[in-house]
């Protein structure tokens, strides 16, 4: 081999990787959902889950969204699911944003939106989808988006 090509294939893998890389988003950066491309977060345990007692509130996981923008036409609703162990998804609620207007918010001003979670699943971290799904008697829901910001388990 000379020396040519094997600088033409060494910079073609430094692209390569350096795009792959450049598509991860970046640790605290938000999570973008829109139709047909979920958004994936791990929610976390907010505080140490001591054993569930009878009088303590069962478990929720807790979505914070930093930013919407509506559908062209049409309606859409954010549906969340959770990973469980086996590999399956499980729906554990779905929610909608009113109104119907885009907005952008820090962390702090993140709209939540709380649902509840298997008992078996609340010690750990669980890693949850979070979908954008048209009214398709509205409309496509296209240019809809979510951004999650975090989601926590309570």
């Amino acid at each position: 081999m000379d020396v040519r090509r094997i600088l033409i294939i060494g910079v073609g893998s430094a692209l390569a990787i350096f795009a792959v890389i450049a598509a991860l988003p970046a640790e605290g950066d938000p999570l973008i959902a829109t139709v047909g491309k979920p958004a994936i977060v791990t929610a976390t345990p907010a505080k140490p889950q001591e054993g569930l007692a009878a009088d303590k509130a069962p478990p929720r996981v807790v979505v914070h969204v930093t930013g919407y923008q509506p559908a062209q036409k049409g309606s859409v609703r954010g549906v969340v699911k959770v990973q469980k162990a086996d590999g399956t998804e499980q729906e554990i609620g779905t929610f909608g944003v009113f109104p119907d207007t885009a907005f952008k918010a820090e962390t702090s001003g993140a709209r939540a939106f709380g649902f509840p979670l298997p008992k078996e699943l609340a010690a750990d971290p669980v890693k949850l989808k979070v979908e954008v799904v048209p009214d398709k008697e509205r409309g496509t829901g296209e240019g809809a988006q979510l951004e999650i910001g975090h989601a926590e388990i309570q």
